[in-house]
C-alpha cells in the first residue's frame, strides 16, 4: 500500500460526502476509532472533552443544526484551545492531530465557514499513529513510501478508507452513527 495516496484517499472522500449527515456520522465513528487507537496517550483531562464533542456530533448528525448546537460548538471549541496548547510542546504529532480532529470538528459546527477541517486532522492522525515518534530530527515524509499490507498503519488506513466508503454507500432515512459503526464493524 501506498501511504501517501491511502492517507489522500480518506481525505478526499472524507470531503467528498455532504456535511451533515454523512460526513459528520463518519467523522464520529473515526473518532471512537482514533480515541481506542490513541488511548495510551489521552489525558485524563480530555476524555470529557472528547466525550462532549462526540455527543454534540451525533445531537447535530441526528436532529440537524441549531443555533443551541452551533453555542456548544463555540464552547467546546473554546475549551480544546488551551488543552491544546498545553499538549503542544511535548506531545508526538499523533496524539496532537487527535486532539486538534476533536476541535476541528466542534469548530464546523460552530462556524459553517471552517467545514472539512477535521477530515485532515483525522487522515493525519490515522497515519501518524504507527510512526516513530521517537526518531529524533525532522520528519521527512516519503511520498512513494510503502506499508505491507499486514502492517499496523496500512491496516488502520485500510480500515479508515473502508468506514469512508460504507458511509458514503450509505442511502439511510436513519443516520445515528452509533448503530451505523455497529453495523460497519459487524461486516468484518
Amino acid at each position: 500500500m501506498r501511504v501517501y495516496d491511502a492517507a489522500d484517499s480518506i481525505y478526499s472522500g472524507l470531503v467528498a460526502l455532504p456535511w451533515c449527515p454523512s460526513y459528520l456520522a463518519a467523522m464520529w465513528i473515526f473518532c471512537e476509532e482514533l480515541q481506542s487507537l490513541y488511548a495510551a496517550w489521552i489525558e485524563d483531562d480530555e476524555v470529557p472533552l472528547m466525550a462532549s464533542t462526540m455527543d454534540l456530533v451525533r445531537e447535530v448528525v441526528i436532529a440537524g443544526e441549531s443555533p443551541q448546537a452551533a453555542a456548544r460548538a463555540w464552547e467546546l471549541a473554546a475549551a480544546w484551545e488551551p488543552v491544546i496548547e498545553a499538549r503542544e510542546n511535548e506531545a508526538p504529532g499523533g496524539p496532537l492531530n487527535v486532539l486538534a480532529t476533536f476541535e476541528a470538528l466542534a469548530q464546523e459546527i460552530a462556524d459553517p465557514a471552517g467545514r472539512y477541517d477535521s477530515a485532515n486532522w483525522a487522515a493525519n492522525a490515522a497515519e501518524l499513529r504507527w510512526r516513530d515518534w521517537d526518531d529524533p530530527g525532522s520528519i521527512y515524509l516519503d511520498p512513494d513510501e510503502q506499508a505491507d499490507d499486514s502492517s499496523p498503519m496500512a491496516q488502520t488506513l485500510a480500515l479508515f478508507g473502508r468506514l469512508v466508503s460504507e458511509v458514503a454507500a450509505l442511502q439511510e432515512p436513519e443516520w445515528d452513527p452509533v448503530p451505523i459503526r455497529a453495523r460497519i464493524f459487524g461486516q468484518q
